[in-house]
Order: structure tokens, then C-alpha cells, then sequence
């Protein structure tokens, strides 16, 4: 009876572990007295539970990928930096929230290299479902495009299709292909600008590694064309001009807030450059978790223009400094110095392809559960670029 009861558990938390990075890209979410509660969240915590159950049984065992260890550093310093900056309580909520994420994915990783075939199988599934329920609830509701109703549901498009491609040059399989076609023009309709376009540079990135170099230099005399095109056709006076930012300093330094609040791209540069003058005054070790919103109130004189800057990299930058960015990168450096040398030509291009879709889609989105997942999304699919151990 006990080994029934263990064998049970063991499906289904290889079952919720294979779905759970998917189902973070949701909006099933509620309000649990103020602090907005994730299923997702919950599901991190059943994981949790689970292995630690089977783990005292020596039913299964933890299994992370190389440097990964190194995060403890990082957690140890999100504690203590928290601690001085910004008091006990927000120190113990930030340093739970990213033992417990961190370790889930930890679990998701250990059950991803057990049985990769079923558990690629249930992750590519899961999201395809995500997208289609996406697609349905915004087509219910008379939403033909722009498919942003849902939240970070959003993200799940590009995802998918990234997931896709990746799969179907690692494992050389067109089977992969024929969802991907089915999708893509829903990839499209999203209108998620960001997933959009990261989707179409790892997949001309793949292109380069797939064909032939007849094919390549093909492809690239497309490319050079069209450029060429641009160039000849249409006037680029413009480029005297350019610059990173729309709007001016000084419409930034005197910022009408009802303007802004309608026109989503210069609340967002706001965000950006107040973020920035925010880092640029604690450079090293940041203003401490949970304490960006705090420091950009000083900024705004409504408060529903507090947000996050749109860029994890830089509130990553703003809370934990210059010192605590690096030791979240940490584990990509150890990983890379341990593995890169033994790691086949098929296994580089994929990785890469990864890291491009995950340091694109960094730059434009807040810090959170979700991004963090893409923060490491590279090193956690042991699904894709390991064997069956």
C-alpha cells in the first residue's frame, strides 16, 4: 500500500513539475489579503513538499545543473543586503521567495534529466494549451489580435515557438514543426511586439547554423539587400537625430503624468531613466530588495506611476547593485567554464539560441517569478540538451 502510495506521488510530481515552468506564463492568479498568490506559486510549493517527502524516502534524488550551487552566495547576500537596507520582515519575504523559486526550479530540473522524452513531452503540451486558451479567451471576448488580456499569458507565444524551434533542431524532428506552423501565425496576431521579434532573430540564428554554406550565403545576400533597399529608397536624415530614447530630458524631468499615464511609451522611459539616476546613486550593493518602488516614489506624484522599470537587468541593478547582478549571473559563468569544452556543436547552438531569447525578453519585462524563470531558463532544460540518465 505504501508503495502504491509512493509511486503515486511520484507521477504526479513529476506531472506538476513538467508543467510547472509553463504554467508561471498564466494568469490564474488571486488575491490572497493583499499579496497576489500565483497557482502556479502553489504548485512550486506542492513540488516542494513532494520532493522533500520522497527525498527522506530515498525515492529520488536532487540533481541541479553545473554552478548552479553558486546561488546560495546570492541568497546569503539578498539576506543580509536586505537586512541593512530595508529591516528583518523584507528580508525574510525576499529571501524566501527566492529559496523557494530557485529551489522548485531546482526540483523541475531533477525531474526534467530523469525521464527528458515524457517530460518534454508534457512541458511542449502544456504551453500549446496556455497559447490556445489564450487565443480562445481573447477570441470570446472579441479580441481577434493583440492577445494581452491575460497578463503574462502574453509571453507564452513566443515561448512556445522558441521551445519549438529549439526542439526541432536538437532532436532534428520535423514533428515539431507541424505545431509550430499552426501557431505561428497566432505568434503574429499576439502583437507581443518583444516575443515577436526575438522568436524571428533565434530563428534566423538557427537558419545560420542549419544550412549549408551555400544556403547561408544565400540568406545573407537577402539580408544585405534588403538593407541595401532601405537604404537607397527611403530617406535616413533621420539618423542624425536618433536616439535610444523618444522623448526629451526635459519633457522627462517635467513629466506631465496624465500624459503619460495614456502614452505607455513615455511612462516606460521615465521608468528607465528615473531607474537609472536611482542605480547610479547606489551603484554597488543597490538600495536593497523589495525597495524600488519606495525610492521611485520619490519620483512621481501619483502613485499609479510607481512601477518597476520594464527591465530586469536594470531593477536587478537598482535592488541588489552591481555586486548582487554578478552573483545572479554567477552560475551562467561557472556553467559555461565547467561544460562549454564538452558540450557538442548541436548542444552550443541551442544554449545560445536560449540565452538570446532570454537576455532579449529580460530587457523589456519587470522583475518577478516570471522573469526570473527566463532569467535561468538556459541552464534548466534538461529536457532538451541532456540524455536520459
Amino acid at each position: 500500500m505504501f508503495s502504491i502510495k509512493v509511486k503515486s506521488i511520484e507521477s504526479l510530481l513529476f506531472f506538476i513539475s513538467a508543467a510547472l515552468v509553463p504554467m508561471y506564463f498564466t494568469d490564474f492568479r488571486f488575491d490572497g489579503g493583499g499579496l497576489i498568490i500565483r497557482l502556479s506559486d502553489l504548485m512550486a510549493v506542492f513540488i516542494i513538499f513532494c520532493f522533500l517527502f520522497l527525498f527522506s524516502k530515498g525515492k529520488i534524488e536532487i540533481k541541479i545543473p553545473s554552478g548552479f550551487n553558486y546561488v546560495f552566495l546570492f541568497l546569503i547576500y539578498c539576506f543580509f543586503n536586505a537586512l541593512l537596507k530595508a529591516g528583518l520582515v523584507k528580508a525574510l519575504i525576499a529571501t524566501v521567495q527566492w529559496s523557494m523559486l530557485l529551489f522548485s526550479l531546482a526540483v523541475v530540473y531533477s525531474n526534467a534529466v530523469k525521464n527528458p522524452e515524457r517530460f518534454r513531452t508534457i512541458f511542449i503540451n502544456t504551453l500549446l494549451a496556455i497559447c490556445f486558451f489564450t487565443v480562445l479567451y481573447h477570441l470570446l471576448n472579441g479580441h481577434f489580435t493583440r492577445y494581452k488580456q491575460l497578463g503574462d499569458a502574453k509571453y507564452a507565444f513566443g515561448l512556445t515557438g522558441v521551445m519549438l524551434l529549439s526542439c526541432s533542431l536538437y532532436f532534428n524532428d520535423k514533428k515539431y514543426l507541424k505545431p509550430l506552423i499552426v501557431l505561428y501565425p497566432f505568434i503574429l496576431l499576439s502583437l507581443e511586439r518583444k516575443g515577436i521579434l526575438v522568436f524571428h532573430v533565434v530563428l534566423v540564428f538557427y537558419a545560420f547554423y542549419t544550412f549549408k554554406p551555400l544556403y547561408k550565403l544565400f540568406l545573407a545576400a537577402i539580408i544585405a539587400f534588403a538593407i541595401l533597399i532601405f537604404i537607397i529608397f527611403f530617406d535616413l536624415s533621420f539618423l542624425n537625430n536618433i536616439t535610444f530614447f523618444e522623448y526629451s530630458e526635459l519633457e522627462i524631468l517635467y513629466l506631465d503624468e496624465e500624459t503619460a499615464r495614456w502614452i505607455s511609451n513615455m511612462h516606460r522611459q521615465s521608468l528607465l531613466e528615473n531607474g537609472w539616476h536611482i542605480f547610479t546613486e547606489h551603484p554597488l550593493f543597490g538600495v536593497g530588495p523589495k525597495m524600488l518602488l519606495f525610492y521611485m516614489s520619490d519620483y512621481y506624484i501619483n502613485d499609479d506611476m510607481v512601477l518597476y522599470t520594464h527591465n530586469v537587468f536594470l531593477d536587478s541593478l537598482i535592488e541588489q547593485g552591481v555586486f548582487g547582478l554578478l552573483l545572479l549571473l554567477l552560475p551562467y559563468i561557472v556553467f559555461v567554464i565547467a561544460k562549454f569544452k564538452k558540450m557538442t556543436q548541436r548542444d552550443k547552438t541551442v544554449f545560445f539560441g536560449l540565452c538570446i531569447y532570454s537576455v532579449f525578453m529580460l530587457f523589456f519585462m519587470s522583475a518577478g517569478a516570471p522573469s526570473m524563470i527566463l532569467l535561468y531558463l538556459p541552464l534548466f532544460t534538461g529536457f532538451l540538451i541532456h540524455k536520459k540518465v
